[in-house]
């Protein structure tokens, strides 16, 4: 049996709470994107609904391999959505082209402090005391100070069709959820 001297333990523990402070900070302060590689992957989304407290949209980047993308980055305090449908298209090596595939019927998933960055979306939505042009610093404090942004207490958003980059959050619960990797025509979403 080896022996882990006190100091040396003490040493290992204090980089690994730093380490782990420090992505803390970062999910907190608007996304794990700025700390994390993103797979280059614009992937899916459909919901059949959304409601959210605290909503920011603003304007701003997500970097993939092939350089910068413009996204609006979806911020939302509290969420809970209806009926999502998430798919992202993968390469299996010795099994060709796939779909990674997530479903979480009803009024099953929720989320705090969620940010998603997406090139692309389109569906209704109706925001509760909306301020439309505000200065996005002012909203989040990765965004750039100028850039363009909407503000509201809520969403209500229906029949949503998401192209994301990214997804954030603090939390995520997803009950009933069912994940599978799927032929890439054979996908739901």
């Amino acid at each position: 049996m080896g022996h882990i001297k006190g100091k040396r333990f003490a040493g290992i523990l204090a980089v690994g709470l730093l380490a782990t402070g420090g992505m803390g900070v970062a999910m907190a302060q608007g996304g794990v994107s700025a700390n994390l590689s993103l797979s280059n992957t614009i992937f899916s989304q459909t919901v059949a609904g959304l409601d959210g407290q605290g909503v920011a949209i603003f304007v701003g980047t997500d970097t993939l391999e092939g350089g910068d993308v413009a996204v609006a980055k979806l911020k939302f305090t509290n969420a809970e959505v209806t009926d999502l449908c998430m798919a992202a298209p993968i390469t299996l090596p010795g099994l060709g082209e796939k779909k990674f595939q997530m479903k979480v019927p009803g009024a099953n998933f929720t989320a705090e402090n969620l940010v998603i960055g997406a090139p692309g979306l389109s569906g209704g939505m109706t925001l509760t005391k909306p301020q439309i042009g505000v200065d996005a610093s002012q909203l989040d404090d990765s965004a750039s100070v100028g850039q363009w942004g909407i503000a509201a207490e809520t969403i209500h958003a229906f029949d949503q069709k998401i192209k994301a980059t990214s997804i954030s959050a603090d939390k995520l619960t997803a009950a009933g959820s069912q994940v599978s990797v799927v032929d890439a025509d054979k996908a739901d979403c």
